[in-house]
């Protein structure tokens, strides 16, 4: 299980909020990373995979710069979810 998610996550990740990426699809990016970091591994994965933290600011602040408020949004809240930890180890 660990692995599958490690591999979500790096899978969303290699996607950088590129501008061929549509509102929607970025939007969507953003709520199923914070769905995989909700969980045990998925956090795990935020401490310990390598460049993760990296990825992650450089897709938050291309996805800002889009000035759309549902990938703001969504963007934000996936930062909340890693910055309150409620998982039950």
């Amino acid at each position: 299980k660990e692995k599958l998610i490690n591999n979500a996550i790096t899978a969303l990740l290699s996607q950088e909020g590129d501008i061929a990426a549509s509102n929607a699809e970025l939007e969507s990016q953003f709520q199923a990373v914070r769905r995989l970091v909700a969980s045990k591994a998925g956090f795990l994965a935020f401490t310990q995979l390598p460049k993760f933290r990296e990825r992650l600011g450089v897709k938050v602040v291309k996805a800002l710069k889009r000035s759309n408020d549902g990938v703001t949004h969504a963007s934000i809240d996936m930062l909340c979810a890693l910055m309150c930890v409620s998982i039950q180890f």
